[in-house]
């Protein structure tokens, strides 16, 4: 926890030294839970909330609370190996101004290794908005998870996890690049039950002119599988 908090001071004095940039800090809730219909086809509902507590913008010398959005996702997934899976999903946002709707379609591969796991994740979505044009993504996510107490990981255990995605998009004729940092301390209690405590630190706005934002995100999420 030491860790954490001071990785999030030197996070945020970095990004409070540019003054055109803008810094976001809050909490990042997430849970998740996943069953097989067959041997081949799985479902996983997910819901995940951004809760702003300081934004540079508002230029606040104290702390102030604001939600930010909350997603309701649902997917269905097709394994077509231990190592290959295709999903399709559905996601509902939930925020100030406009909720909106997005169509989300992803391949998930996995490698293992004696000590390590690592899973390349391909994403496109659309997102659909009342009066304007539709938002089009394309993601790459990599991501490593590795045990803390010997060479597997059993029940019972520690884990750590760290991820990277990187994120096109683009509305009507505007682009822009995102690029997701995350790190994670991870508590594997069984085969269906997880628990991940980390950071997850965004910069967007890099193709516009005078701007850059950065967003330090505390995260915590359980996963759970029945």
């Amino acid at each position: 926890m030491k860790k954490l908090i001071l990785m999030v001071c030197i996070l945020g004095s970095f990004s409070a030294q540019a003054q055109s940039d803008r810094f976001i800090f809050g909490f990042f809730p997430e849970a998740s839970l996943s069953y097989k219909l067959s041997e081949k086809y799985s479902v996983t509902h997910k819901v995940e909330s951004q809760h702003g507590l300081y934004d540079s913008n508002n230029l606040n010398e104290e702390l102030e609370y604001e939600h930010s959005l909350t997603d309701l996702q649902s997917f269905i997934g097709r394994r077509f190996s231990p190592f290959v899976k295709v999903d399709i999903g559905y996601q509902y946002r939930i925020e100030e101004g406009e909720n909106t709707h997005r169509t989300i379609q992803q391949v998930s591969i996995l490698q293992r290794a004696s000590f390590y796991r690592i899973g390349h994740r391909i994403r496109i979505d659309e997102t659909f908005f009342k009066d304007a044009p539709l938002l089009f993504r394309a993601r790459y996510r990599l991501k490593g998870q590795i045990p803390l107490q010997g060479l597997s990981l059993d029940p019972g255990e520690k884990y750590l996890a760290v991820s990277n995605e990187l994120i096109y998009m683009i509305q009507s004729s505007e682009d822009d690049l995102e690029n997701r940092f995350a790190v994670s301390l991870g508590f594997y209690f069984d085969d269906k039950n997880k628990f991940e405590v980390g950071l997850d630190y965004r910069t967007d706005d890099y193709l516009v002119e005078d701007k850059f934002r950065h967003r330090l995100w505390f995260k915590i999420g359980y996963y759970k599988s029945l």
